[in-house]
């Protein structure tokens, strides 16, 4: 039993292998009838007048020109169910020799018309096409003239195989057309100028690359004379192909298209045109597709470096599409010389403005003064943040590949101040990390988170980039304001530079004064109301100072910054008692000083003075 079984499917795989046969010998002969058909109508159209043997050949490559009964031209001709494509090509052989023009030789007086007839169908798998050739010869007054010039030019494939009904056009002041027949040779006739003229021959069909990747390549004769045949022009094009590259993490966790954006891939090529068959591309998401391409092997691999243990390659078929696998590295970035106190580093995209706000762009946690950070690749811009600064300008255009890269050295960054008063302390309060962006003195409680830049008075000394305010107290950062340069204006330092700034302007003063007072009291004026006042100290939100200490005449003094533009600062002013007895702080009334106050002058019973 289990030998007739074996029988019977051997016989029903000979029947079927016989019907297959027999289905494309039939359609062979039938596509054999349609080209002989189509030459035989070629034959009798090309001896009807005296224009069309010129007319055939300008027409140069035709599909489905002549239908069947009920057809319509340009459609396919359909035999017993099968639908075949008839394409005609017409040029004229001007060497007579029967070789191709495209191979060079002399023009012979009269040339004939070659046609070639190409019948396909549908399915045909490995079986070639039908084709069939003639030459035409036509009355001496009917053809075209070897007095005439023509361009040979030769299309190939990838594989150095002619290709057939390829448009090719040569231009100069006008442009003609001719079609590749059988040979891949396309003869365009031309009319130089007399002096000769030059042209530029193209492969005018756009479904084509040559190995370069250009749609339409094209090639220049120099000057061709009247009467002559030039064949210097040869192309080899193909059908271009797709590659699709898709990335991949090698830890195997999910991409987005967002994390990959910016980034690029290299595609190489084995058969190509120039110094190098890699290329770079930007990568459109995690699948990235690169059309137009040569039929060749290609290979792709993340970044610019390729791999040590190899990448991914394919071979592309013409007109084909292949899918790549490229594995997709993280960024390392090694960091040093960070400013001192640096704890995060904020990583924006190249160019894209920044406040350092969560959420706005690659936060990292780092120690100064070194260390390694790792991030998706691509090109960014780095700012710092730490004790006492905030949003710093760094680095910027910092270019990431996957994998380590160059260690990226934060700039070195100075401010030296000239003519500071001597006494007190300078300190500098950053705007970013205080909020605060302007002031109209010195910040008292505000600068709580003021760095000591004392040493600036001497040398250069280092300050993270960015906006600070600069002043002078008599102790802490929120100690009494001694003085500040300028009119406590901002200073914008730099990043990677030697700033400096001069303390050219001393800060703007009032005089005030407070009569009526009891002898043996101290004048105490402030910008915010003071409180639990003792022998020895008083409490207060508010920039406070204290004046002199009033005598038998009553009158005391203080002096106090003023602000060098508005709005106006009020001094709320007190009879501050030093001695044993109560009460300790006795309210004055208050000093209203403006941005051009140099004095004022009230007495305790007095409520307000001031512009």
């Amino acid at each position: 039993m289990l030998i007739l079984a074996v029988v019977s499917v051997a016989v029903i795989g000979v029947i079927f292998q016989t019907q297959a046969l027999g289905a494309s010998n039939r359609s062979r002969v039938a596509a054999a009838n349609l080209a002989s058909r189509e030459l035989d109508l070629v034959r009798q159209e090309f001896a009807a007048s005296t224009s069309a043997p010129v007319t055939l050949a300008n027409a140069g490559l035709v599909t489905d020109p002549h239908p069947l009964s009920g057809g319509v031209a340009g459609s396919p001709l359909v035999v017993d169910g099968t639908a075949y494509t008839v394409e005609r090509s017409a040029q004229w052989n001007v060497t007579g020799t029967g070789a191709s023009a495209c191979e060079g030789g002399s023009l012979v007086p009269y040339p004939t018309l070659e046609v070639t007839v190409t019948v396909t169908w549908p399915n045909m798998g490995s079986v070639r096409p039908v084709v069939l050739s003639g030459a035409l010869a036509p009355d001496k007054n009917a053809g075209t003239s070897s007095t005439n010039s023509f361009v040979a030019a030769k299309v190939l494939d990838q594989a150095a195989h002619p290709l057939s009904g390829v448009a090719v056009s040569a231009a100069a002041a006008s442009t003609a057309t001719g079609y590749t027949d059988a040979s891949g040779c396309a003869v365009i006739p031309i009319t130089p100028a007399a002096a000769g003229t030059s042209y530029t021959v193209t492969v005018a069909d756009s479904g084509y690359v040559d190995m370069s990747d250009t749609v339409n390549p094209s090639k220049t004769t120099g000057l061709i004379t009247p009467g002559s045949l030039y064949s210097g022009a040869s192309f080899s094009v193909a059908q271009p192909g797709t590659v699709v590259v898709k990335l991949v993490r090698s830890d195997g966790q999910p991409l987005t298209d967002a994390q990959v954006a910016g980034s690029s891939i290299s595609l190489v090529a084995a058969e190509y045109s120039g110094a190098s068959g890699t290329t770079s591309h930007t990568v459109t998401g995690v699948s990235t597709t690169i059309t137009g391409l040569w039929p060749t092997s290609y290979g792709a691999y993340f970044g610019p470096t390729p791999p040590t243990g190899g990448y991914d390659t394919a071979d592309l078929a013409p007109g084909g599409s292949v899918a790549l696998t490229a594995t997709f590295e993280i960024a390392t970035m090694p960091l040093t010389a960070l400013p001192a106190g640096t704890t995060t580093v904020v990583a924006v995209p190249a160019g894209a403005s920044t406040s350092c706000s969560p959420g706005d762009g690659t936060t990292l946690a780092v120690t100064a003064p070194s260390s390694q950070v790792t991030l998706m690749p691509g090109t960014y811009d780095l700012y710092a943040s730490g004790t006492g600064f905030a949003c710093s300008p760094g680095p910027t255009g910092v270019a990431l590949g996957g994998g380590v890269n160059d260690t990226v050295t934060w700039g070195t960054t100075t401010l030296q101040l000239s003519g500071v008063p001597s006494g007190g302390t300078v300190w500098a309060l950053n705007s970013a990390s205080s909020g605060v962006t302007s002031l109209a003195t010195c910040p008292g409680a505000t600068g709580s988170s003021a760095l000591n830049i004392d040493a600036a008075r001497s040398g250069p000394t280092a300050l993270p980039a960015g906006t600070w305010f600069v002043y002078q107290t008599n102790g802490s950062a929120t100690a009494s304001c001694t003085s500040y340069p300028g009119l406590i204006d901002p200073v914008n330092v730099l990043y990677g530079q030697a700033n400096s700034r001069a303390w050219s302007v001393a800060p703007l003063t009032a005089s005030l004064t407070l009569t009526g007072m009891n002898n043996g009291q101290t004048l105490l004026v402030s910008t915010a109301p003071v409180s639990n006042c003792t022998s020895s100290s008083y409490t207060t939100t508010g920039t406070a100072a204290t004046g002199s200490v009033a005598g038998w005449s009553g009158s005391a003094n203080a002096t106090v910054n003023r602000p060098p533009a508005t709005p106006n600062l009020t001094y709320y002013a007190y009879q501050w008692n030093t001695s044993m007895w109560s009460p300790k702080c006795t309210a004055a009334g208050s000093f209203i000083v403006g941005p051009g106050t140099t004095s004022l002058s009230k007495s305790v019973t007095q409520s307000t003075v001031g512009p």
